[in-house]
């Protein structure tokens, strides 16, 4: 997937945060950590599949507590992959 609708750096904090202007609260406070270009790089690539999954979520379903718990979930589930690169030499 290729997303080339911002000016902002890949991955950054601000590019993530483009993909929900104008969405409810709780979207745009979970969406600002699927960030990835602060990482590593040998970690980006862990995150950034991750994220971009989170922007194919935020694009096709609607605001609602259902996409807030998903997106938290897959939050948690981006820092248990993120960690276990950790272990990856």
């Amino acid at each position: 997937m290729t997303v080339e609708f911002t000016k902002h750096e890949e991955g950054s904090r601000e590019y993530v945060l483009s993909w929900v202007e104008g969405r409810h609260q709780s979207t745009v406070q979970i969406i600002k950590y699927f960030a990835w270009s602060h990482l590593p790089e040998r970690l980006k690539p862990f995150s950034r599949e991750v994220g971009l999954l989170a922007f194919y979520m935020v694009t096709a379903l609607p605001d609602g507590p259902e996409l807030t718990t998903g997106l938290r979930k897959l939050l948690e589930a981006k820092d248990c992959f993120v960690r276990a690169a950790l272990d990856v030499e």
